[in-house]
This record gives C-alpha cells, structure tokens and sequence, in this order.
C-alpha cells in the first residue's frame, strides 16, 4: 500500500521532515529485507523442520515479503535526490512494491488454506497439486502487477507506474487498478484467512464437533471449562498448541494491514491524511518480512505433516453429547452413543468372555453360568453358585 493524498501526487523537494520520513520506510525494509535473506539462505545449508506441504508456501511467502523490502529501499535514491523522479527506477520500484504486495496477500491467504486443510480437513495434498498451487499463486501475481502497464494505460491518463508523492506506484490516474489490482487482494486474504481460523480454533477447541449425524457447535460454561483439560488426551493438546502458533500468521498479518488500510479509507473519504500518518502506517506496514521471519523461526519445529497426523477415522472415547465433557474431546469423529440394551449385551459377551478364559470355569456348570450370564435381564446380580471354584 503505497497512495498518498493527492497534493503529494506530484514529484516535490524533500523537506527534512519528509526526509526523516522516508528514510523510516528505507530503514523498515531494510531489516525485513535482511531478515527474510537469512532464513532463506539458512534454507539453503540446513534443512528445515518444515512440512512438505507447507513450506513451498512459506518460502514464496518470504519472497514477497523481499520484493516489498526491496520496493522500500529503493527509496535510497529518493532520499539522496530528495524528490522523486519519474523514470525507469520509478516504474520498477512501483512494480515490485505491487509485486511484494499482492504477493503476500495470496501467499498468506494460501498458507492459511493449508493450514485449515491439515488441521481441519485432516487432508493431504498430492505434489501435482502443490505444484499447480505455486504455478497458479504466482501466475496471479505476475498478472496484477503486468496488466496495468501493457494492457490498461493510455497516453491519455499517462504512465500507469510514477510519482505519488514521496516514492512510486500505481499512479492516481488509475485509481480502480489501485483497489482491485492490489487493495481487494490484501482486503480479501486478510478477512478470509481470518474466517478460516475461527473454523480451526473452534475445531481443535472442541466447540465444533463431527458426528455421524453431522456438524455440532458446543460450548461450555465457563465454571465447567476446567473439564476440558482434563477430557483432552496429549494429541488434542498437541494439536491445539499447533493452531495456536499458526494462528500468529494471519493475526499479526491484519494487525499490520488495518491501520494502513483505514488511513486510505479515509483517503478515499476525501479528508486529508497528516504525513506522520502515512509514514507510521507505511513504516509498519514494511515490516511484514521481519515479523514473518520471526514467527517463521519460532514456529517451525510444531508446524507437523498431515501424515504425521492420526486420521478421523479411528473412534474416540465415546461421551453424551448433551454432556459439557463432549466439548473437550477433540477434533476428531465422535461415533454415536450405544444404546442401553446395545451397551447390556456388550457387558454380557464381554463376562463370557471372561469366563470361557477362566480355566478353573471349565467344569461342567459352566454352561449354566454361561446361560445365567446371557440371560435378558442382564441388571441382575450373577449367580455365585453356578461358578464353582
């Protein structure tokens, strides 16, 4: 997110305090810049603790995140000049701020659906598919940010990248590329990811169960949530501490985006944005890379493979869901409760059971403590005499 108001649009001198302010933004790319290089280098000689399935994700991510910092240094050469000049360095430090924009937007809002994929759907993705993902998120990009220039600008309305105050971008004259060529893609991940978590937390939480009969929302009084503790078995708590990380993502992604995205909105409005603003909401903005690559670093050790995971399939402790102990069990299929005679001729085949174990039963009454064992009404107490010791 690059606009100004527009009596900034114009190439103007550098005072020093739009010196300082500029260089904020040169200084926040810079060490999201170096941040992300790291750990993309530090890929190259060791290998990561990563899923398979989501690191190709994460890796592109972290590419974006270095074209927004190198769209931010390139302000270097602005500070030097102190004034913006329209030109080749202009359209390429448009371009790829567009480019680092637009792709971490898709990237975050991927990386989200892989997420609630492993942690929801408990499904696994094929290498074509991961593949055709990668080939998809990128052709988008490169999309976005090569339409404007060769397919919509006009002599009429000029350059589609230049000078917008104190650095470039999508130029003021194309006002509808700069929502839905960038702003609808930050706008749309940042909601999105965001709807796709609540599905996750309230999943691994327990609130969201899946049954044979369908999907339960449940919750638990508050006096009655120390139950879920202790319902919980250690995979459950594995798995919530994972979403609980991965959750970090899109949270700290919407933390940096709100503020920028309501100072354009007000933009938009008509009213005049001061130029602290701007470059508090920008500065924060261009630390994307840094905090990406802090998370990445103390995250990716509980970041599992879906087949690692145990399936949905196999049957869980099996509770009353009109019980707050259904809460806590966690997420995985709840099979249905048995009913009362299903649950007596389960406890009666299981004592025959035991009894045709028992060598000392083999005697010749013990066919009638298996019938006495059998019989219908299987509350009554069993019949002592009939086993002989």
């Amino acid at each position: 997110m690059s606009q100004l108001p527009a009596h900034l649009s114009a190439a103007a001198p550098f005072g020093d305090d739009r010196f300082k302010g500029v260089a904020s933004l040169v200084v926040a790319g810079s060490l999201s810049g170096f941040a992300v290089l790291f750990i993309l280098l530090a890929m190259i000689f060791r290998v990561p603790a990563f899923t398979v399935n989501v690191m190709p994700y994460f890796v592109s991510l972290l590419v974006a995140n270095l074209l927004q910092a190198i769209g931010a240094m390139v302000n270097v050469r602005w500070i030097t000049d102190r004034a913006v000049e329209p030109g080749t360095l202009c359209s390429f430090q448009g371009g790829v701020k567009q480019a680092g924009n637009v792709g971490t937007a898709v990237w975050s809002f991927i990386l989200s659906v892989c997420v609630f994929r492993i942690l929801f759907l408990r499904t696994t993705s094929s290498a074509g598919l991961r593949y055709l993902t990668l080939c998809v998120g990128w052709l988008a990009i490169v999309l976005a940010v090569s339409i404007g220039p060769l397919a919509i600008e006009t002599k009429a309305k000029g350059p589609y990248f230049g000078p917008t105050g104190y650095w470039c971008w999508i130029t003021q004259a194309y006002p509808r590329e700069q929502m839905f060529l960038e702003y609808f893609f930050e706008f749309m991940s940042s909601g999105l990811s965001f709807v796709l978590y609540i599905f996750i937390l309230l999943r691994v939480r327990g609130n969201l169960v899946h049954r044979s009969d369908g999907w339960h929302l449940r919750f638990v009084p508050r006096s009655e949530r120390w139950m879920l503790a202790i319902s919980r078995d250690w995979l459950d708590s594995s798995m919530m501490r994972v979403a609980a990380r991965l959750v970090w993502y899109p949270v700290f992604y919407g933390i940096l985006l709100v503020p920028v995205a309501i100072s354009r909105f007000i933009q938009f409005s008509g009213t005049e944005i001061p130029f602290w603003a701007t470059i508090f909401t920008d500065t924060l903005f261009n630390l994307q890379g840094l905090v990406n690559a802090i998370l990445l670093i103390t995250t990716q050790r509980l970041i599992t493979d879906s087949a690692c995971l145990p399936s949905f399939s196999p049957p869980r402790k099996v509770i009353d869901m009109a019980s707050s102990e259904a809460a806590g069990i966690t997420p995985f299929v709840l099979p249905p409760k048995e009913s009362s005679d299903e649950q007596q001729s389960a406890s009666a085949s299981a004592r025959v059971q035991t009894l045709r174990r028992t060598p000392s039963m083999a005697s010749t009454s013990s066919a009638g403590t298996i019938e006495s064992v059998t019989s219908t009404d299987s509350s009554a107490p069993l019949n002592r005499g009939a086993v002989r010791r």
